[in-house]
C-alpha cells in the first residue's frame, strides 16, 4: 500500500510541476490529469485539469469541472475558490462572491481567498468593506510570509488612494511598505499631488536612481516636466504622440457585422462594474477576452496580429517603452458602453503597457467630432498651475482600432447620439 502511494504521489506531483512551470502544451497536461483522475480519483488531478482548460481559454469547461466537483465535495475550498476565480475572470461578480464568503466560511484564514474578495470588493466601489477584508491579513500578520505582507500593503494603499485626499498621507504610507513594482509610481503620484515641488524632485531621483519604468510613472514625470519646466526623465516614453496609431480593421482580417453583433451578445451576458469616470455608461466586470465564445476568439487574434505590426514597426525606436517591452504579459480586454449624453473623462492605464480601443458601435452625424477620441498631456486631477498641456484629437468611426502608450491620457467627446458608443477596450499588461 505504501508503494502505491508513493507511486500515485510522485505522478500527482510530476503533474503538478509540470504546469505549474507553466507549460503550455496542455495536450500533455490533460491526458496525464485525466489518467490520474481515472485510476485515483485525485483531487489534485482534477483541480489541474480544470485549471489546465482554463489556461487555454476554455472557461466553460473548467467552470463546470469544479460545479460537479462540489456537488460531491460542497466544502473543498480549493475547488469553491478556483470557481470563483473564474467567475471573477469572467464577470460574473456576484457569483464570485458568493463562492468566495462560502470559502471563508469554511476557512477563515485562506489568504487567497481574503485577497481575491478584498479586490472585488474594491472593484465594485465597496472600499470599506475591501478595507476589511486586507486588514484581516494583517491582523495576522505572524501567519503570513513577507512577500504576503509587502502584497496586502500594496492593496491597503490602493484603496486610501481611491478614498480621496483625505487618505492621502495613508496611501503613501502603505505604498512605502510595498516593493510591488508599482508602488513607487503610485507614491511619487501623490507626493506630486500634494507635497512641494522640492519633495516631488527628491523622490523622482530616488526612483530613476533605481531605473524603475511603467506607464504611471511617466505619466506623472511627462506632467510635473512641463508644470515645474524641468526635463521630463522618465523612461518609459517621453513623447507617446508619435507612437499613437489608428487605422481600420478590414474584412479580409475577418472583422464584419456578424462578428460585431456576436460581440455584443456576449457582452450583454456579463455584469457590469463602476467606473468613476465613465459618464451615463456602463463598463463590462472581468476579463472579457477570457471568453470561449468563437467571435471573442477571432477578434483577439486580430488585435494581436495588430500588435505584433505595431511592435515590428517601432522596433527601430529607443524608448524604454520599446526597448524594455515585458518579456511576459496578457491581452486583458473589456466594453465600455456609453449612452446619449455619456461620455468617459481624461485617463490613463497604470497597469497596461501598450492601451487599445476598437470601435463596434458608432454612430454620428456627418462632420461631427462626438464620440472621438482626445489623447492629452494632462489628467487624473494633476495641479496645472496654469501651464499648457499639448492634446491631439482623432476622429473615429466604427470599425477603427487605435493603439497607444498606456501612459498617455485619453477622453471621449460626449456623445450626443440615439445609439450607444461601444468600445472594445484593451491593454497589454506585464505579468509581474
Amino acid at each position: 500500500m505504501h508503494s502505491v502511494d508513493e507511486k500515485r504521489n510522485k505522478r500527482i506531483n510530476k503533474l503538478t510541476l509540470l504546469f505549474s512551470e507553466g507549460n503550455m502544451d496542455m495536450d500533455i497536461v490533460i491526458p496525464q490529469a485525466i489518467e490520474l483522475i481515472e485510476e485515483y480519483q485525485s483531487a489534485s488531478a482534477y483541480n489541474i485539469l480544470a485549471l489546465a482548460h482554463k489556461r487555454l481559454g476554455n472557461y466553460t469547461t473548467a467552470q463546470d469541472i469544479y460545479k460537479k466537483l462540489l456537488i460531491s465535495n460542497p466544502k473543498n475550498t480549493m475547488f469553491l475558490g478556483n470557481l470563483g476565480n473564474i467567475y471573477n475572470d469572467i464577470g460574473m461578480l456576484e457569483k464570485a462572491e458568493e463562492c468566495f464568503k462560502r470559502t471563508l466560511e469554511i476557512d477563515s484564514k485562506n489568504f487567497n481567498i481574503i485577497i481575491s474578495l478584498g479586490n472585488l470588493f474594491a472593484t465594485t466601489g465597496r472600499l470599506d468593506e475591501a478595507l476589511l477584508s486586507f486588514n484581516m491579513i494583517l491582523d495576522a500578520h505572524d501567519e503570513i510570509t513577507p512577500a504576503q505582507l509587502d502584497d496586502t500593503n500594496y492593496r491597503i494603499a490602493e484603496v486610501y488612494r481611491q478614498k480621496g485626499d483625505d487618505f492621502i498621507d495613508k496611501a503613501i504610507q502603505h505604498f512605502n511598505l510595498s516593493n510591488h513594482p508599482l508602488s513607487s509610481a503610485h507614491r511619487l503620484e501623490l507626493i506630486y499631488k500634494s507635497k512641494s515641488k522640492n519633495i516631488y524632485c527628491k523622490a523622482e531621483k530616488d526612483i530613476n536612481t533605481k531605473g524603475e519604468l511603467n506607464p504611471l510613472l511617466a505619466a506623472v514625470q511627462t506632467h510635473a516636466s512641463i508644470r515645474y519646466d524641468i526635463s521630463d526623465n522618465n523612461l518609459f516614453c517621453k513623447d507617446p504622440f508619435k507612437y499613437i496609431y489608428h487605422a481600420k480593421l478590414t474584412d479580409k482580417e475577418g472583422f464584419n457585422e456578424a462578428l460585431v453583433d456576436n460581440l455584443l451578445a456576449v457582452k450583454n451576458r456579463l455584469s457590469s462594474t463602476d467606473q468613476k469616470l465613465l459618464y451615463n455608461g456602463q463598463q463590462s466586470a472581468g476579463d472579457f477576452l477570457l471568453s470561449h465564445d468563437s467571435s471573442v476568439k477571432t477578434i483577439k487574434n486580430i488585435i494581436l496580429n495588430r500588435i505584433k505590426n505595431y511592435k515590428n514597426d517601432h522596433a527601430h525606436f529607443s524608448d524604454g517603452f520599446i526597448e524594455r517591452w515585458p518579456e511576459n504579459s496578457i491581452l486583458h480586454g473589456w466594453v465600455i458602453d456609453i449612452k446619449k449624453g455619456g461620455n468617459i473623462g481624461s485617463h490613463m492605464h497604470k497597469l497596461g503597457w501598450l492601451s487599445g480601443s476598437l470601435y463596434l458601435k458608432l454612430e454620428k452625424p456627418p462632420n461631427s467630432n462626438q464620440g472621438n477620441i482626445i489623447f492629452d498631456l494632462s489628467g487624473a486631477s494633476y495641479p496645472e498651475d496654469s501651464k499648457f498641456f499639448p492634446s491631439k484629437e482623432f476622429n473615429i468611426e466604427k470599425g477603427d482600432i487605435v493603439l497607444f502608450p498606456s501612459s498617455i491620457f485619453h477622453k471621449t467627446v460626449p456623445l450626443d447620439s440615439e445609439e450607444n458608443r461601444i468600445t472594445l477596450a484593451f491593454d497589454v499588461k506585464p505579468i509581474f
